[in-house]
């Protein structure tokens, strides 16, 4: 059976739980609050990458704050 919900257990990047869907990733940089909009195209145990119209930013996972779909 497919299930989109997270597992507790199961260890998944991130970019497999959201692959295909736009996002938006808020984060924090230098005190201030930073918005990108995209797809996640990958993550690895410190980074996510978030691509958009204006290209790819890379997101410390320690400096995220909220990830909406």
């Amino acid at each position: 059976m497919g299930s989109d919900k997270m597992d507790e257990k199961e260890i998944k990047p991130l970019s497999a739980f959201l692959s295909d869907a736009e996002v938006k990733v808020v984060w924090r940089e230098e005190e201030r609050t930073k918005v990108g909009r995209g797809m996640i195209t990958n993550d690895d145990e410190n980074f996510v990458y978030l691509t958009g119209d204006k290209g790819t930013v890379i997101v410390n996972k320690r400096d995220i704050i909220a990830i909406k779909q």
